[in-house]
């Protein structure tokens, strides 16, 4: 499982613990969607919308995963 699959707000109980919740894909795309709407972005088409929220998900989650980064 790489990161953008891995649970935002994993529960752990016994040893195998369920999947649950959204993923920190999800969650990162829900974030930016929240904060493209905040500055007057719902005037875009919801697809184009969903699609700009996802790509930033998709760059924090790159960004996150490199090695060179603070």
């Amino acid at each position: 499982m790489d990161n953008s699959e891995a649970q935002a707000f994993p529960v752990a109980w016994g040893s195998a613990p369920p999947i649950l919740g959204m993923t920190k894909r999800e969650y990162f795309a829900a974030m930016a969607m929240q904060g493209l709407i905040a500055t007057g972005r719902e005037q875009t088409a919801p697809w184009g919308l969903a699609h700009d929220a996802v790509c930033c998900a998709d760059s924090l989650l790159a960004a996150l995963a490199r090695k060179d980064t603070p």
